[in-house]
């Protein structure tokens, strides 16, 4: 186990070695420069050339860009995320004061998709091929066949313009993400249903399940005790993969519902060109998808008894 472990740590550390080397290379590849945009963030008087030229080399940008890489990714690891072009605010201060907000509606949506998701799929499997299978089946095809900002909108005319339940916008208590959470879990809920019901069926079918039928097990015991632990396994690593996905790309959710979170910083980054902050969201969301991902792999290797078997057989 703790082999294991060391190897997939060992294993995600290049891979956010390399995520650093793509922010870095996002801020090079911006169009302006780095300089003059620091000098002129208050938007009065142009800089001269001779201010560029000093701020440049203040800044590092004449020295080689491998210099300029490593000088940079110290400063990340310290925690030095720069500043905004716009806002000259601290980034990583703005970050952490947003991230709240991604993560209180990922994981509600994430609880969302796993229940509705999960109930659906063992009772589609209990009753396989009856009217209720059939009904969801379709139920889940619409869902993974409609755009979620159409959904986000008729949610809102529904429950917000219609029957004034639900606010629009907002953040300050759990009411406001109810609608961004159901618009988000959709087509999760939906994925997560179909794999439950495929991976319960494969237990049905398994031998062990025959056997223990035949010797006269209960089918609730049988259901809860043996089949649906193993059947857990796929949708525990598509449940956190899922939400490695919606802490680094909830912007349709964030920009229709006006959510102050991370996802909704990097948009306003783009629209404004403010390159530091979409170089460090760039940064930031890619480490925190390594380490949800690298959490969920060790996770499952803990949880799966086979996996655990053949790591132990291959060493």
């Amino acid at each position: 186990m703790i082999r294991y472990c060391y190897k997939r740590i060992l294993l995600a550390v290049p891979v956010m070695i390399g995520i650093s080397l793509l922010a870095f290379i996002l801020g090079l590849l911006s169009p302006g420069d780095p300089a003059e945009f620091a000098l002129n963030q208050d938007g009065l008087d142009a800089p001269t050339d001779a201010q560029i030229a000093m701020m440049r080399e203040e800044l590092g940008l004449n020295r080689p860009i491998y210099v300029q890489y490593f000088s940079w990714f110290v400063q990340v690891l310290h925690g030095n995320f720069g500043s905004s072009y716009i806002s000259g605010k601290d980034i990583l201060h703005e970050l952490l004061l947003r991230l709240p907000v991604t993560v209180e509606l990922a994981l509600l949506a994430l609880a969302i998709a796993a229940v509705v998701g999960i109930a659906l799929g063992t009772l589609c499997a209990v009753y396989k091929n009856s009217w209720l299978d059939d009904a969801v089946h379709f139920l889940t095809n619409i869902l993974l066949a409609l755009p979620g900002f159409w959904l986000a909108l008729l949610m809102i005319l529904l429950f917000s313009e219609t029957l004034r339940l639900l606010p629009t916008s907002g953040s300050e208590s759990l009411r406001y993400f109810i609608m961004p959470a159901l618009a988000v879990s959709f087509s999760t809920s939906a994925t997560v249903c179909r794999y439950m019901r495929s991976s319960l069926l494969t237990e049905f079918a398994s031998q062990y399940f025959l056997v223990a039928r035949v010797r006269g097990i209960s089918k609730i015991k049988l259901l809860f005790c043996y089949a649906f632990p193993n059947a857990m396994l796929p949708v525990i690593a598509l449940l956190g993969n899922y939400l490695a996905g919606i802490l680094g790309g909830s912007v349709i959710a964030e920009s229709i519902f006006a959510l102050p979170g991370i996802s909704s910083m990097a948009l306003e980054a783009i629209r404004f060109r403010d390159y530091p902050v979409l170089q460090a969201y760039v940064l930031f969301t890619g480490w925190l998808l390594v380490l949800i991902t690298l959490a969920v792999d060790l996770l499952m290797f803990y949880l799966n008894p086979k996996l655990r078997g053949g790591a132990e057989a291959h060493d």
